[in-house]
């Protein structure tokens, strides 16, 4: 599970930024949290909200950036995979100096007993640096893996022990080269962390595709019910795969058993059957789902649906995650979410994008946001930031300007 995402020069993000996934030491809905010993617990969810510019995407697209670097060298070797879409880890670009330093990941996350906390540092497509550590519960020193910088990799006594190559290319980040070329337990943990995401990025067909066909005739039968429960009354999917990708025929219940082809859905039909594949997986396996304006296409009660099954503990077993970005002005209340689950992400007045959590904001006598607080009518009215500066036609000129 996520503990904590830092990025750093990232975009519309030039200072270092934290998304913490670490529950804040408050009261409501602790019936949701995710239970991790020696703290307080793990969200299950995180909403970040914002006017469109200021920054919410790409707290998302760091998300991305780290997992397709480190994922995508082994994706093009063991899947259908086909074309390596590494993604742009671009650094703030309006200022000089941070056009040419590094952009900078940090991801803490938790898998069975350990502890990990991976870091990777790239500059003009290459490494620059890149750390792998872990601590076991109830122990309180971190084990070094290895570490890299200037050109060298220093190994750990575990890895050490096993006698493997340093010898790497430079683009490649050496979790993935060892993922790729040895069985080893804490890379397979660490890698396989990343590799259980669900990222969703569909700018890339073969994603696409990777994610809607399901695994196995368990999973689509689940995708039906859990479609059935959302008001979609189908009776089964067919998936068909030929020389020009996927295709996808539905059979709805009240019909004489004609199918449909996909695209010939409502789009939010096809949204919900590109979601459910991705949703489905991590709810069983306890892994983070990461989905850019989740709200789109979607009835507002569809995506408290969609929330809810991931903070009923009964239905989510397994601690699985999802992080998303959303206008969506009905779920943004304390029926929904705790406090550190709602973020903001917004332009400073310097130019740079910064992230804060509903938890964080205080009025200048310290007092913190209240549950009994309408957060939905206070964001609109500007109390937390994060509202789009609109200007009226007449102040930038109009249509008929010269």
């Amino acid at each position: 599970m996520l503990i904590e995402f830092t990025f750093e020069n990232f975009k519309c993000y030039r200072d270092e930024t934290t998304l913490q996934m670490a529950a804040a030491p408050i009261g409501e809905h602790a019936e949701t949290l995710i239970p991790a010993s020696g703290r307080k617990g793990i969200l299950p969810v995180a909403a970040i909200y914002g006017p469109n510019g200021g920054g919410k995407s790409s707290v998302l697209q760091a998300l991305t950036c780290l997992d397709r670097l480190v994922t995508m060298p082994y994706l093009v070797l063991r899947t259908r995979i086909s074309k390596a879409s590494y993604g742009e880890c671009r650094p703030y670009a309006f200022e000089p100096e941070s056009r040419s330093e590094p952009t900078t990941f940090c991801t803490i996350f938790r898998v069975g007993d350990y502890t990990y906390r991976y870091i990777l540092s790239v500059l003009d497509g290459e490494v620059f640096e890149e750390y792998l550590h872990r601590r076991k519960a109830g122990r309180g020193a971190e084990a070094t893996l290895f570490e890299r910088s200037d050109g060298a990799i220093a190994l750990g006594s575990s890895l050490g022990r096993k006698g493997v190559n340093t010898d790497v290319d430079s683009m490649m980040p050496y979790l993935s080269f060892l993922a790729i070329s040895y069985d080893i337990e804490a890379v397979e943990q660490a890698f396989g962390w990343f590799l259980g995401c669900q990222v969703l990025d569909y700018s890339e067909s073969s994603f696409e595709d990777y994610f809607m066909e399901p695994r196995g005739d368990e999973e689509r039968r689940l995708i039906v019910r859990m479609l059935n429960a959302m008001g979609i009354d189908i009776t089964g999917i067919r998936y068909q795969r030929d020389e020009d990708g996927l295709e996808i025929y539905l059979t709805h219940e009240s019909g004489d058993g004609t199918e449909l082809e996909l695209v010939e859905e409502s789009n939010g039909t096809r949204k919900l059957l590109n979601l459910a594949p991705p949703f489905l997986r991590a709810l069983e396996n306890g892994c983070l789902v990461v989905s850019d304006e989740l709200d789109a296409k979607l009835h507002p009660k569809l995506l408290r649906y969609l929330v809810s099954l991931f903070t009923n503990r009964e239905i989510n077993r397994n601690g699985a995650q999802l992080v998303f970005t959303s206008h969506d002005m009905t779920t943004l209340n304390s029926l929904v979410f705790r406090r550190d689950e709602i973020w903001f992400a917004a332009k400073t007045p310097e130019g740079p994008s910064t992230l804060y959590s509903l938890s964080d904001i205080a009025d200048i006598d310290g007092k913190r946001v209240r549950t009994q607080n309408a957060y939905d009518r206070q964001y609109l009215a500007g109390r937390y930031g994060a509202d789009p500066y609109l200007r009226s036609m007449l102040d930038w000129g109009g249509v008929d300007e010269q």
